[in-house]
């Protein structure tokens, strides 16, 4: 409206500068406005105004343009602000979401060594399941045959290294002698899994080393030497609460025989049954 007003005010005045004074005559008019020589003072005047009104529209005409030009930019800065805050509201977004994942890691970890701090045990309750270990070294005593001193060393979860070192004392037909094996069990399954105990079940294979002296027709002094291939088969009552565990196990045994027995009766293998019974404390 401004404009429109302005150009209507200029216009007005420009009539009027076109207009002959009354103080003057046609002649001073037509030298006033510069006219040319060979063209009338009317013929004149309706030029000069219609050249005034080409350039109103010229000026009006840039006007207009430098306004449209003034709105696209600021259309561009509007795009522009929204593009940064459309991508400051990705970006907090994505924070958001690797923050929530960081979390839900953090929370499986944390979940994750409480389950191996409570023992690496799932789902007690009694059900028959795969066992777990929550023990690592534990020694104690093995009472029938063999009888003696006995360890066991968990290297994971359901892999044990066991051993032992004591006598037999006259369980076959040889006499008394010292005792040694080892033996790798694995523990595929617990047939108990509660709060108080595991009752895991267990499997192995071994190898042992005894020595004896027998008698033969009143004469005694022979000697004699083993060494044995042995198959453990057990369970252990493994207690949850205390650092104790009680088994039972049975271990048919091969032996191949060298020494005075075998020079004097040709004896060199023997088959045989071991049972024995054990307690052992569990140091961590």
């Amino acid at each position: 409206m401004l404009v429109a007003w302005s150009a209507v005010a200029a216009a007005q005045n420009r009539a009027a500068d076109l207009a002959c004074k009354a103080t003057e005559t046609q002649a001073e008019c037509h030298a006033r406005l510069k006219c040319k020589a060979s063209e009338d003072l009317e013929d004149c005047q309706k030029r000069l105004r219609n050249d005034g009104n080409a350039g109103q529209r010229d000026d009006a005409g840039n006007r207009d343009a430098d306004e449209r030009g003034r709105d696209r930019e600021s259309d561009r800065d509007d795009r522009n602000d929204r593009d940064d805050r459309d991508s400051r509201g990705r970006d907090d977004s994505d924070r958001a979401r690797d923050d929530r994942d960081d979390g839900d890691d953090r929370g499986s970890s944390r979940r994750e060594r409480g389950q191996r701090q409570g023992g690496g045990r799932r789902g007690r309750g009694g059900s028959t399941k795969g066992f777990q270990a929550n023990k690592t070294f534990g020694l104690g005593l093995e009472l029938g045959e063999p009888s003696g001193l006995n360890g066991k060393y968990f290297v994971s979860e359901s892999g044990a290294l066991d051993f032992g070192i004591g006598a037999i004392y006259s369980h076959y037909y040889y006499g008394d002698g010292i005792h040694l094996y080892g033996d790798y069990l694995w523990h595929p399954t617990s047939l108990v899994s509660a709060s108080a105990f595991e009752l895991p079940l267990y499997i192995g294979v071994g190898l042992r080393y005894w020595d004896f002296d027998f008698c033969d027709r009143n004469v005694c002094g022979y000697g004699g030497s083993a060494i044995g291939i042995r198959i453990p088969f057990g369970i252990s009552f493994d207690f949850n609460n205390v650092p104790l565990d009680i088994f039972l196990q049975l271990v048919p045994v091969l032996d191949f025989v060298h020494g005075d027995y075998y020079d004097r009766f040709d004896d060199r293998t023997h088959f045989g049954v071991d049972l024995s019974l054990g307690l052992r404390y569990w140091f961590k």
